[in-house]
């Protein structure tokens, strides 16, 4: 098994804190405020890629979240993969990524169908 401290500093962070936002609603809060930043920039990405002008950003932003939960359990699973060398090593902003433009597409395929 490898150890977590052979994959740097910032993976050693956000592994930790992952593993409190699991553990307690504070730790959730407080690794949402880290990856706040993330989102809105994904949610940024997303409105110029599709030219999207209906749907007030907050909105997005939003919705954008409405996977957290399930990608921070997913994204723990496969940190220990990583740690083990059986997955490669990528960080959960990225992971999240398509998470959030997920929950964006469900959110307007939802009024497409209102």
């Amino acid at each position: 098994m490898y150890n977590i401290f052979m994959f740097g500093e910032r993976f050693e962070k956000e592994f930790k804190m992952i593993e409190k936002a699991l553990e307690t609603e504070q730790g959730e809060e407080l690794f949402r405020k880290y990856i706040a930043t993330n989102v809105e920039r994904v949610v940024d990405e997303y409105i110029n890629e599709s030219e999207i002008k209906n749907i007030p950003k907050n909105k997005l932003i939003e919705v954008g979240w409405t996977h957290f939960p399930l990608a921070l359990r997913r994204y723990k699973g496969r940190a220990d993969l990583m740690m083990q060398g059986k997955n490669d090593v990528f960080y959960f902003k990225s992971y999240f990524s398509w998470y959030i433009r997920q929950g964006i597409l469900e959110y307007i395929n939802s009024l497409k169908n209102d």
